[in-house]
């Protein structure tokens, strides 16, 4: 006898909000919990994440790629001293908040070499890493004059829109491109670098120029040579200049992430005649001040910072620099301490100060001269003109300023 179809049983779901054995039925469908992520949430949660993860989620979607570039513009210059000392890993250079298109690199000069290595393995694509090998750092109102080590002074730029870094290597007669931005890479003449920096420098509030110029002990001749062609040049497209003479120099486009790569390059970076040229130039502001060998007693450094803030207009994001003779500092102030950067402290509380020590100092006072001290000048030796950018015994002062 054939047996009848058995039936189906038909399960039909819960009334939302009904017991049945024990769990508790629900009508809501999953919803994607992306469509929670709003623009105001993402602000927040970006706050938390360093320069590397900011930039990394700038590239998952437009929506995160506007709240990143926003959270980017809140972003000043970054500042910090580093504890270096082997295995103790460099995280201030790895997590920094900002992902950085320059850093400069203060380093006591007997830190062992293979720190190049460590931070140019930290450094994102597309970053000019700068290192300064000096007798002493400076961070905020903190001197290190001597036994600096295992400190070390950093200080990144992020990319500011509209901003261009060109990076050149200064020989003897030529420079030659480490970084040029917007251009193709080829070797420059020192009068054909002038006239693009006239060409550039568009004089207005809106916009600056500033150079830095660095070199060790064997590129002092180059450095002079192209600080020469600036004095003679018209002057007046570099707003400001900083710089000065340090134990060593090594600079590195970080454009390979080949870590075999850089280090073969690194090898031979150090310890030949050296002199780089570092010029910023786009909507940013720049001053410059040189606090000169007269300038011997607290009273009078603090005069002539005074007269150097009653210049600065300050923006949003700012950035100090010093760099300052190892003459000066204790020996110069009876042993007392912190002398400078304390009193630049005071008058720029909110400005991040970094610099270094070092034995010949480049600089340029843009602050108004009077008539008097130029018809002075004017009478002075075609020799003593051209070293007015190069000083002795003195500090320089530079503040960077945007937004």
């Amino acid at each position: 006898m054939e047996q009848p179809p058995l039936k189906r049983i038909r399960s039909e779901r819960s009334p939302a909000g009904s017991e049945n054995d024990g769990t508790v039925q629900s009508r809501e469908n999953p919803v994607d919990s992306n469509i929670y992520l709003t623009y105001d949430i993402l602000r927040i949660v970006f706050r938390y994440l360093n320069g590397r993860d900011l930039a990394s989620a700038a590239m998952v979607c437009r929506l995160w790629l506007e709240a990143a570039n926003n959270e980017k513009c809140t972003r000043s210059p970054h500042c910090f001293m580093e504890y270096y000392k082997p295995p103790v890993s460099l995280n201030g250079i790895k997590d920094s908040k900002i992902k950085p298109s320059i850093g400069f690199f203060f380093i006591p000069e007997n830190t062992p070499l293979n720190i190049e290595g460590y931070i140019l393995d930290l450094l994102p694509q597309n970053c000019v890493a700068i290192m300064l090998y000096t007798s002493g750092i400076v961070m905020n109102n903190i001197e290190m004059e001597y036994h600096a080590f295992p400190n070390i002074v950093c200080a990144f730029l992020p990319q500011i829109p509209n901003v261009t870094i060109n990076a050149f290597k200064v020989t003897e007669k030529y420079l030659l491109p480490i970084l040029q931005s917007g251009k193709r890479s080829r070797t420059v003449e020192y009068q054909e670098f002038i006239k693009v920096v006239d060409e550039t420098s568009i004089p207005n509030h809106d916009r600056s120029t500033c150079l830095m110029l660095f070199c060790n002990y064997s590129g002092h001749h180059r450095a002079m040579l192209f600080a020469s062609t600036i004095q003679k040049s018209q002057e007046d497209g570099i707003t400001s200049l900083w710089g000065g003479v340090v134990e060593d120099v090594y600079t590195q486009h970080i454009h390979s992430n080949n870590p075999y790569a850089r280090k073969k390059e690194l090898i031979s970076g150090r310890r030949n005649p050296y002199c780089l040229a570092v010029l910023i130039t786009g909507p940013i502001q720049t001053w410059s001040t040189v606090v000169d060998k007269k300038c011997r007693t607290k009273e009078q450094v603090e005069v002539k910072l005074r007269l150097f803030r009653d210049q600065v207009k300050l923006k949003k994001h700012s950035m100090g620099f010093m760099f300052a003779c190892k003459a000066r500092g204790t020996t110069m102030y009876n042993e007392e301490k912190n002398v400078e950067s304390t009193i630049f402290k005071t008058l720029f509380p909110t400005v991040p100060l970094v610099g270094c020590f070092g034995d010949g100092e480049f600089g340029k006072n843009t602050m108004p001269v009077d008539e008097m001290e130029k018809k002075t000048r004017s009478k002075k030796k075609q020799k003593a003109y051209i070293n007015s950018l190069y000083n002795e015994f003195s500090t320089m002062f530079m503040i960077l300023t945007y937004g």
